[in-house]
């Protein structure tokens, strides 16, 4: 028998197709498809550059490194270069199921002019699904110095999920809270230094947030709520390096330097997985664009930032409340810290820090 040909037998008279009919399915897929589709990933390089301008005898300088491999973030290469006495990669471990910060540590003896260059290449992603995970550390339950997890944040976490049993609808009416009463302060250079009984109502009869004004402080307040909800929740600390293909006030700044944008994540115990919230940017377009509680774009904008993020960000850490390895204590590592000796950090924004950033998109034959 000729192998190519086919002998059917007994089989029913089909009806002739419609070309019409398939033609119409086909492209009907094919822009639902694309309509859903996840932006592909995109390869950026990082260049900073450290020259600070302190006069002292010893200076110690501390970057926040990416992460190296998250599914939605791949850290390609890294290197630099440096006038340092000595440079080295530390690990500052966060809990005992692997989660860490990790840093470059550069240390000056006297040295005129102090430098250092970083050269990084990540490849990063839109997230839109969690990520899987079998559990969550005890550590994001936990209260630590800056994030309360009794009193008055125990109270509203109770008032706000009153009635739910669900823990993934506990988030999201603690996400669609803080979306209905928090406001970032889009013109301050800082992130916010947290400290949740403060933003709460003094008023039992209130409900919007005192001095939820920075990133940090929203994104602190949703991860104290869900944990005193009993749900895991950690912030994730990082920096818009790609101009958002949403509203400007998503854009990053000007200057690479002060693009720090903390996020958070909340643990589904049901999905077992890490989703991403991000109630600070909804905030900041309802500021940026003047939009009242009743606007039809808030319908759209609230579920975009329930389980999803742009990927315009890197994420550097999930770190609140550690040491570094100089016995200094953090509230969080989203900027270089520069120490001169026993004085306080200098600010990474001021002259003195000789701080700056650049990012570019990579062509995909890189």
């Amino acid at each position: 028998m000729d192998p190519c040909r086919v002998n059917i037998v007994g089989s029913p008279r089909r009806k002739p197709i419609n070309y019409l009919s398939v033609i119409f399915f086909a492209v009907t897929a094919i822009v639902n498809s694309q309509a859903d589709a996840v932006a592909p990933a995109r390869k950026v390089e990082l260049v900073q550059d450290y020259r600070p301008k302190v006069q002292a005898g010893t200076l110690d300088l501390f970057i926040p490194l990416p992460f190296e491999n998250a599914n939605y973030q791949k850290l390609l290469s890294e290197k630099y270069e440096s006038n340092a006495t000595w440079v080295k990669e530390e690990v500052v471990p966060l809990n005992k199921s692997g989660d860490s910060v990790r840093l470059f540590h550069a240390h000056w003896v006297q040295i005129d002019k102090p430098s250092l260059r970083l050269w990084q290449v990540i490849s990063i992603s839109d997230r839109d699904s969690g990520v899987p995970a079998k559990s969550a550390d005890p550590s994001f339950l936990r209260t630590t110095e800056h994030i309360q997890t009794d009193g008055e944040v125990k109270e509203t976490a109770e008032k706000i999920t009153k009635g739910l049993s669900d823990p993934d609808e506990k988030a999201k009416a603690i996400y669609d809270w803080l979306v209905d009463n928090s406001l970032p302060d889009l013109r301050s250079s800082t992130c916010g230094e947290v400290d949740l009984k403060t933003m709460l109502p003094t008023d039992s009869k209130a409900t919007a947030t005192r001095s939820s004004e920075k990133c940090a402080d929203p994104n602190a307040l949703f991860v104290g709520l869900a944990r005193a909800a009993g749900i895991p929740a950690r912030e994730v600390w990082g920096l818009r390096i790609t101009p958002s293909t949403r509203p400007k006030s998503l854009k990053k700044a000007e200057d690479a330097a002060k693009a720090q944008h903390g996020r958070a994540e909340y643990y589904s115990k049901i999905k077992k997985a890490w989703f991403p919230v991000d109630p600070v940017d909804v905030r900041a377009i309802i500021r940026d664009e003047e939009l009242s509680p009743q606007d039809a774009r808030l319908k759209e904008l609230r579920p975009r930032f329930f389980g999803a993020w742009e990927g315009n960000w890197v994420a550097y850490n999930y770190g609140r409340d550690f040491q570094l390895a100089t016995g200094k204590k953090v509230n969080y590592l989203m900027s270089p810290l520069l120490f001169s000796g026993e004085f306080p950090p200098t600010s990474m924004d001021s002259a003195e820090s000789g701080y700056s950033f650049s990012a570019k998109v990579l062509p995909e034959r890189y």
